[in-house]
């Protein structure tokens, strides 16, 4: 049975003052706060990519946290380029990753 128009129009009002209240949550998400990349760059697709590959069953707003502190950091930024990462001993890899703890 199809609803009438009102009822739709009542129930939109309502949704738009929970929204306007903040009772239907958070606007940011996680993955919001990154650097200021092209979004069409291989730097963004690269940001984008590393942390949702070492995202096992993790919080999601620590993991995005720790990739921009990560991403920000001239000591370990590297690791957001495949080239320079597989150029990388493990050893180094591994404690770059895990410094902000992008990896844990």
């Amino acid at each position: 049975m199809l609803r009438s128009r009102d009822d739709i129009l009542r129930d939109i009002t309502e949704l738009i003052l929970l929204h306007q209240q903040g009772k239907l949550g958070g606007e940011k998400m996680p993955e919001d706060e990154h650097p200021p990349l092209e979004p069409s760059s291989a730097a963004s697709y690269h940001y984008f990519t590393l942390p949702m590959a070492l995202n096992y069953q993790r919080n999601s707003y620590a993991l995005w946290e720790s990739a921009h502190r990560t991403f920000n950091d001239p000591d370990t930024m590297d690791v957001f380029d495949p080239a320079a990462a597989a150029a990388m001993d493990a050893e180094e890899l591994r404690e770059k990753l895990l410094k902000h703890k992008v990896a844990l």
